[in-house]
């Protein structure tokens, strides 16, 4: 007797084979959404705790007022961890953005280190941002994690993008951005959508056992204005001068690092003079204010609407010294800092509200660092919820535009051309420019 097997036929059979579709799609995934939910726990338990720590970092470091005077023995410490691991010390996120683009395997060495190095840096008197400790803490433990799932080498860069989710998401308690930064970051324009799913999952929950750890989200209000034809002239003249700002802060950093490496090439003793020259400027300008992430800058720029002319620029000086001598933690919140203080200051110039201009001025020099302006956008709605979002998306616009193909991360890619010409707006783009 012939088996009876049902063909559905015309728009009955289109719908039946979405469906066949979507039930092995959520087959072959399970496995990966289970793993996103091992990473995402894991991650936010220690990214919590270290996010704890950094905290602690602030109040230890500006009450102990001999703490500073150690930053040179530390840097040693530091270096000494990163020879003994056998971990390449030039690189940092960039490595964690190979990873995720197939190219290179992460050391899952790289996560105990990262945490103590960023914690020393902290705690007496670096300025330094915590964003790219989050992204290698995250990216090494999902090696990690996989390795416990027994996933194979075809799914490490599923792994670090998961990874670098949870990091971002329990270190900063932005869920939304840390799925589109994950995904955004390694190949700017092109976005690996099969990996969305797994990190919607691991950033949730890494940023919900943060929170049960005690982390908050960082969120300002904001007062609104009303969104007419000057209001956005005004925008786009900031968002222009932060995208010009962007590339100085760049070519800074690595300027900063490039003549540090020529002029010391032993890392013992570039850290230990670099220490110095941080500690020094640091007891010239009698204030603490510029060491550590700068999260102080930006309350004070955007919470109160005030900010010295010169913030930034010191800012960016004592971040860029401390980064290029070999200390450890990240470049973004520094930016960040750098970029509010800056608007606060440029924004009341052009009548804008100086609290909105710093918020303006932290986004808008994000993207024009990052080449990010997804991230960028979601960020500035995430974090201001939603005040004047046509600001917002003119100032992302613009500053990645003017930014050109600069930026922090050497290893980042552009799929397509910045620039809509002759040969169209999916022409090829171009690699990073560092010098």
């Amino acid at each position: 007797m012939k088996k009876w097997k049902y063909k559905p036929k015309g728009l009955f059979r289109e719908v039946y084979a979405e469906m066949i579709f979507s039930a092995e799609s959520l087959r072959i995934n399970a496995r990966a959404i289970f793993f996103a939910l091992g990473v995402g726990m894991v991650v936010g338990v220690i990214g919590g705790a270290f996010s704890r720590l950094l905290a602690l970092s602030d109040v230890f470091r500006n009450g102990v007022f001999w703490s500073i005077f150690l930053l040179p023995l530390v840097g040693l410490v530091i270096v000494w961890l990163y020879k003994k691991g056998d971990i390449k010390t030039a690189g940092g996120t960039d490595i964690v953005i190979q990873a995720a683009r197939g190219e290179q395997p992460v050391s899952r060495l790289l996560a105990p280190v990262i945490f103590a190095a960023t914690l020393l840096t902290h705690f007496f008197g670096g300025s330094a941002g915590r964003e790219g400790a989050a992204l290698q803490l995250g990216g090494s433990l999902a090696e990690v994690v996989r390795h416990i799932f027994r996933l194979g080498d075809e799914f490490e860069d599923l792994a670090v993008m998961c990874g670098m989710s949870a990091g971002f998401s329990a270190v900063f308690g932005n869920q939304i951005s840390a799925v589109i930064f994950a995904l955004e970051i390694s190949c700017v324009g092109m976005l690996p959508m099969g990996a969305f799913l797994p990190c919607v999952v691991s950033s949730i929950v890494a940023g919900e056992v943060a929170q049960l750890m005690g982390c908050h989200a960082v969120v300002f209000s904001l007062a609104s204005s009303p969104e007419d034809f000057l209001f956005f002239t005004r925008v786009l003249i900031l968002a222009v001068l932060c995208g010009l700002l962007s590339i100085l802060v760049c070519y800074t950093f690595a300027g900063v690092r490039q003549f540090l490496e020529r002029l010391f090439p032993n890392p013992y003793l570039r850290v230990v003079v670099g220490g110095c020259v941080v500690v020094l400027l640091t007891l010239l300008l009698d204030t603490r204010y510029y060491l550590g992430s700068g999260q102080a800058l930006i309350d004070q720029s955007i919470g109160q609407g005030k900010a010295l002319p010169w913030d930034f620029a010191l800012k960016m000086l004592l971040t860029a010294i401390t980064l290029g001598a070999g200390f450890k933690g990240g470049e973004i919140v520094p930016a960040f800092a750098i970029g509010a203080s800056f608007g606060c200051v440029m924004g009341p110039l052009l009548g804008l509200d100086p609290a909105y201009a710093a918020a303006i001025g932290m986004v808008a020099v994000f993207c024009g660092v990052t080449n990010c302006p997804l991230t960028s956008l979601v960020l500035g709605f995430e974090v201001f919820s939603f005040c004047n979002p046509g600001g917002f998306l003119v100032a992302v616009a613009a500053s990645f535009l003017v930014s050109g193909y600069s930026g922090l991360y050497a290893k980042q890619k552009f799929a397509f051309s910045k620039v809509a010409d002759s040969t169209g707006t999916v022409a090829e783009g171009e690699n990073i420019h560092h010098i």
